[in-house]
């Protein structure tokens, strides 16, 4: 727990409570533990206790990733990714926790790694996509510009560090889902913007739409529904856009994408 609370928590506010609930500890220990032994994972429920799981697993992520000769930077840099998610939580609910456990567990599993701008993990690939039973998921962290020069150093950090760590993996794609990937945002962003060349990387693959949902959320707040649109705010020049299209019938869906590794 000392690895997690040192290195990798950033909030003060949930440390205080950590360190103050040893009974919370505890259970998050007993959690882990289980969790551990019977290679099942079972959520959490949101608040502080799903933060004193990862608390405990952030050491076995640790012990993992280091036996595959994974440098610990990496392993740092993607255990943090915690501190975003209880940033949303603090920012929907008013109080300090944490709720996305499930998509955390890749984090502190060893199943997925933060390489450079990007975060990555090996997946069974699509449908759509041309040939191969595996390919490199590709997800896009929160908190930072999405410049394309730093996306595609994150492509070429990712295409050695599976050939070095997983090469029994021969993965041929990268795979992405995400509004990210939506061609409509050439109707909101001008073309040199880097959301827009971003897009444009990916090959276009079918996917389920999910009545612009994710954009919301990820553009306007977590937990910001469709419904709530006319009151949404306009800080960025992304948002201000964003709501004019979606308020006169504009649609920003999840797509997915590919590109060749």
């Amino acid at each position: 727990m000392d690895f997690f609370i040192n290195e990798i928590l950033e909030n003060d506010e949930v440390k205080k409570l950590l360190l103050s609930n040893p009974q919370t500890v505890l259970k998050g220990r007993e959690i882990a533990e289980q969790m551990l032994q019977t290679k099942q994972f079972v959520p959490a429920k949101a608040g502080l206790l799903p933060v004193a799981v990862f608390a405990h697993l952030a050491d076995f992520a640790l012990e993992v990733n280091t036996k595959r000769g994974i440098d610990k930077e990496i392993t740092v840099a993607t255990l943090k990714d915690v501190n975003v998610w209880l940033d949303n939580y603090k920012a929907q609910h008013g109080q300090a926790g944490l709720k996305e456990s499930t998509w955390l567990m890749h984090h502190y599993t060893g199943d997925l790694f933060r390489l450079g701008r990007l975060q990555f993990r090996l997946e069974k690939c699509l449908d759509g996509v041309p040939s191969g039973e595996v390919a490199i998921e590709t997800h896009i962290p929160q908190g930072e510009p999405l410049q394309v020069e730093d996306c595609l150093a994150s492509f070429d950090l990712a295409r050695e560090f599976f050939k070095e760590k997983f090469p029994e993996s021969k993965p041929q794609y990268f795979m992405c889902d995400s509004w990210l990937l939506n061609p409509n945002l050439e109707k909101v962003l001008d073309e040199n913007s880097n959301i827009v060349k971003f897009m444009r990387l990916w090959n276009k693959m079918p996917f389920p739409a999910d009545d612009s949902a994710q954009a919301i959320e990820r553009v306007f707040g977590f937990g910001t529904k469709k419904e709530q649109l006319p009151d949404a705010p306009e800080k960025t020049l992304l948002q201000k856009r964003m709501k004019e299209y979606l308020l006169s019938g504009g649609e920003m869906n999840m797509c997915a994408g590919y590109i060749k590794i």
